[in-house]
């Protein structure tokens, strides 16, 4: 669990050191320890020739602290993580060994605890952050576009109202125009007969 980078309880150690053979009683055997691990990955051609490739995992103490290494090569704690996760090893998620009791854990978890685990194993808690902001992205556009639905709904009727309108002043405009044609030789008459017959 040491290489993994898995943390462990407090009450099994409190510095690096203890980790050395004998430190626990006093009588280290050194000021170094290692732990390697070794994964070989073998992979078959199309002509059916195995290839096997060996990538060499070692965490060393030095006095109190941690120095990493693959295939020999001295890495920051950040590129050892990633070295580990490129081979799928995700050492937040603890997702390679099985522990004792675990199982009997994930049996008794809530469906929420179980998803929350299940994203911490696929890595898609990492995307939590970029995953809301495209969700209020998706909620304002859902929203812009049912204001401007309601918006051109409002035009419309406007539109309609505006058109009916023209239409009555239209009608009123020809009845006018009709009244007036035939009133004015009724008026005429009227006038002739009321001021001339007298």
């Amino acid at each position: 669990m040491f290489i993994f980078l898995f943390k462990q309880p407090s009450f099994l150690f409190s510095s690096l050191q203890e980790l050395i053979h004998g430190a626990p009683i006093n009588k280290p055997v050194g000021n170094r320890a290692s732990v390697s691990l070794i994964f070989v990955t073998i992979k078959t051609d199309r002509h059916g020739e195995r290839n096997e490739h060996e990538k060499r995992f070692q965490r060393l103490i030095v006095g109190n602290a941690s120095e990493y290494r693959v295939d020999g090569r001295q890495l920051s704690h950040t590129e050892y993580t990633e070295e580990l996760e490129n081979m799928g090893i995700i050492p937040k998620a603890k997702n390679f060994l099985i522990f004792q009791g675990q199982v009997e854990s994930i049996a008794m978890k809530t469906p929420k605890e179980f998803t929350a685990m299940f994203e911490e194993l696929s890595r898609s808690g990492e995307l939590r952050d970029e995953y809301e902001q495209a969700k209020q992205e998706k909620n304002k556009a859902e929203q812009d576009t049912h204001a401007n639905f309601q918006k051109k709904k409002g035009v419309e009727k406007q539109k309609k109202e505006v058109r009916l309108e023209k239409e009555v002043a239209q009608k009123y405009a020809a009845l006018k125009t009709q009244y007036v044609r035939i009133d004015k030789p009724r008026i005429f008459i009227f006038f002739l007969k009321n001021i001339l017959l007298g």
